[in-house]
């Protein structure tokens, strides 16, 4: 369980033929994955893909996989992004707005939560090489996760569940961020795309983790005009009631075509279920 700090003394303008440069990058990127604006920004330094490696090596399949899972969230990240500017939501959380009464969550300050459904816990030291592509090959690819108590949490990547109020030891190789999913947490999703507008906004899958009920408004409009700011943009309500497992769509509010068709997976305790929903528009109830 490292907890060794990066301290980076190499030269980023060739940094890609360095490999602790390229561990650090990957890592940067997975941070960028869950912050309200993902760029890779940078002057006369390598930061495409394929500077760092061909389709099939280690860094430049990490730093695709997060990219991919970016996009995939785009409906989540939108859809905070429209309650930021209309409710003055927080997308980007201290432990602090959602676990205040936990006196050891107070005290974290390497993690944070991404809206109110993803804990995100970034790598923050090497594991596999230092400048100058020193190896580390004692090095554990591991980190050590305090969990906030007053909920339970899904491993996104595996779905396994931890109750929360403990401290796990979490894998972290070069392609994993720990990443956890607190329970009752409603999050739309995108089928893979390859640029932001491909399909509209358009949402794949809902998926609901069990465990506590949840809500969520899933936003959507035109994505390049002021339209919203008259009434074209879509906004539906959703609720998930964990003790009738069952999930509602509220009445469709504004003026912007809302989606009609719908997969939701359900995701509990070593289980999954997904139902087809056709929405209309109004309220709908569901059982999953």
């Amino acid at each position: 369980n490292t907890s060794k700090l990066w301290f980076w003394d190499g030269d980023f303008n060739d940094g890609a033929a360095d490999l602790g440069y390229r561990e650090l990058y990957v890592r940067w990127l997975q941070l960028g994955t869950f912050l309200p604006v993902f760029r890779s920004h940078g002057t006369d330094t390598p930061r495409e893909p394929w500077h760092f490696g061909e389709p099939g090596s280690i860094f430049y399949d990490a730093i695709v996989k997060f990219i991919k899972l970016r996009y995939q969230l785009l409906p989540y990240i939108y859809s905070w992004g429209a309650e930021t500017h209309r409710n003055h939501g927080v997308m980007l959380r201290s432990l602090l707005f959602d676990f205040a009464h936990d006196e050891k969550a107070r005290e974290i300050s390497d993690c944070f939560m991404f809206g109110k459904a993803f804990l995100v816990c970034p790598v923050t030291g090497p594991m596999y090489y230092e400048a100058d592509s020193r190896p580390l090959p004692e090095t554990e690819k591991t980190k050590d996760i305090y969990l906030p108590k007053g909920a339970g949490w899904f491993n996104f990547w595996t779905n396994a569940f931890h109750a929360g109020g403990q401290t796990i030891r979490c894998d972290a190789p070069l392609d994993v961020i720990p990443l956890f999913v607190r329970t009752g947490s409603i999050i739309p999703i995108s089928e893979p795309i390859t640029y932001a507008d491909e399909k509209k906004g358009e949402v794949s899958e809902i998926l609901v983790y069990g465990g506590e009920d949840g809500e969520f408004v899933l936003y959507n409009d035109e994505g390049d005009s002021y339209a919203y700011e008259n009434g074209r943009f879509s906004a539906i309500h959703l609720k998930y009631s964990d003790h009738e497992k069952t999930f509602t769509f509220g009445k469709a509010a504004g003026q912007f075509k809302y989606q009609e068709r719908f997969r939701i997976k359900w995701i509990g305790c070593g289980q999954t279920r997904a139902v087809e929903v056709v929405y209309r528009g109004v309220e709908q109830t569901v059982v999953l």
